[in-house]
Formats: C-alpha cells, sequence, structure tokens
C-alpha cells in the first residue's frame, strides 16, 4: 500500500506548464469514457521529454533509493469548465482501475471547494486536498477520489497522471 503525497511547488516554472497547455487541442470523453470536462492527448506522445520528468519525479518521491521502470502510464492536461458536471449532477467520485499511482497537479489558482476529495475503505471523507497552484496529490488508484466540487465557477486546469505498471530493481 503506497501512502497518499502532497507536494507543494512541483515545477521549478509552472507558468511555463501553464503556457505549453494552451497549444494543445482538448477533448470531450468518448461514450465509452467516464470521466468528466476536456483532456488534451497523453502527453507523452507530444512532449515525451516532460512527460518523463514528471512521472520518474514522481516515482522519485515514492522510491527515492531504488531504480525504477514504468509502462503504460498517462498524463493529461485537463479542464473543468464553468457548468461542467455529470450528466445527471452528481459529483463523479471513482477509482482508476488497473492504476498503480493516480495523481493531480494543479495548474489554476482555487482552493478548497475545487480541490480532490480522497476517501477510505469505507467511502468516508478522509483527506481534501485544496486546488493550490503548482501542487501535487498523488494516490493509489484503488482508492476512491475525484473532484471535491464538480460546478466550478471558473476553469480548473489540472495535469491527470495514470501510473498503470512500477517495475522496482
Amino acid at each position: 500500500m503506497l501512502p497518499t503525497i502532497v507536494v507543494d511547488n512541483f515545477f521549478k516554472d509552472v507558468n511555463e506548464i501553464i503556457k505549453l497547455s494552451k497549444k494543445f487541442k482538448y477533448f470531450p470523453p468518448k461514450k465509452e469514457e467516464h470521466w468528466v470536462g476536456l483532456r488534451t492527448k497523453s502527453l507523452h506522445i507530444n512532449n515525451y521529454k516532460l512527460f518523463n520528468f514528471i512521472i520518474l519525479k514522481i516515482l522519485n518521491f515514492y522510491f527515492p533509493t531504488k531504480n525504477i521502470t514504468y509502462k503504460n502510464s498517462f498524463i493529461y492536461f485537463h479542464k473543468l469548465m464553468p457548468g461542467c458536471k455529470k450528466s445527471n449532477g452528481e459529483t463523479h467520485y471513482h477509482t482508476d482501475s488497473n492504476v498503480k499511482l493516480a495523481g493531480i497537479i494543479y495548474l489554476s489558482k482555487g482552493d478548497v471547494k475545487n480541490g480532490t476529495t480522497l476517501f477510505n475503505k469505507k467511502k468516508k471523507k478522509q483527506i481534501i486536498v485544496s486546488n493550490d497552484l503548482n501542487t501535487l496529490v498523488c494516490y493509489e488508484g484503488s482508492k476512491y477520489h475525484g473532484p471535491t466540487l464538480l460546478n466550478v465557477n471558473k476553469e480548473r486546469l489540472t495535469m491527470n497522471i495514470f501510473i498503470k505498471n512500477i517495475k522496482i530493481f
């Protein structure tokens, strides 16, 4: 079992990352997908160097003295827009199946209302992480979680991270 971590000031220059996010095209979910908002294609397609840097930096927080490889991982720029909510109006809490580590880096200013809520095994609120610019929250993908409030009053820009396979030597 891996711990939940929160890391402030993840990027040295978060404004460069935000500027980069504006260069990509965003897409709504496909019919078979169950997420809310708009996403880019995974960063490994258009900027592998940044993708690899982010994944390895996160894995180093968990395994600082180990040799690590990873596979089948994805990072997306993700937007929630004002009025964005699930079709039935409910907040979208979920687990990320087959994901060892999931994470979010906040790329817009916000507060606790548009942060992330994590739950314990009994689905009781356990941790609420505020949407603080340039902060990473990372947790096991099997942990029940989601945006604290989907109906945001301004754009919520994040980087969503999914690391599926981790091999430690």
